[in-house]
């Protein structure tokens, strides 16, 4: 039998910590504008538009909602339905119906360099 050894319950805890902490960062982004790259095709939206869009994806129409400033994917056409299962959070990605959404802000424009942010 196998016994954990102290670096193993270090690592362990600390990739739960970095899991959570990429989770809890990834759904309070947020930003300017919402680019959506929909089966090749770029798309930007105000992310002060709140609003239900629709692009078309390699499956067929999806559905998403930009609301204060954040971005959900509402309905899809693929079969799992993972992406809506995101809830608010960036990026999102829905690989069978090749759709990606970003939320970027202003300074991912060029405004300011690394050591301005």
């Amino acid at each position: 039998m196998k016994t954990f050894r102290p670096f193993d319950f270090i690592l362990f805890f600390s990739s739960l910590f970095c899991g959570v902490f990429l989770t809890v960062k990834g759904m309070n982004i947020k930003g300017d504008k919402i680019r959506v790259n929909a089966g090749g095709t770029e798309y930007e939206y105000s992310a002060a538009s709140d609003g239900t869009y629709t692009v078309e994806g390699s499956l067929g129409k999806t559905t998403f909602e930009i609301k204060d400033k954040k971005v959900r994917i509402i309905d899809s056409p693929c079969q799992n339905k993972t992406c809506i299962k995101q809830g608010f959070h960036t990026p999102l990605v829905c690989l069978p119906n090749n759709v990606i959404i970003t939320v970027i802000s202003g300074h991912e424009n060029g405004d300011f360099d690394a050591i301005s942010e």
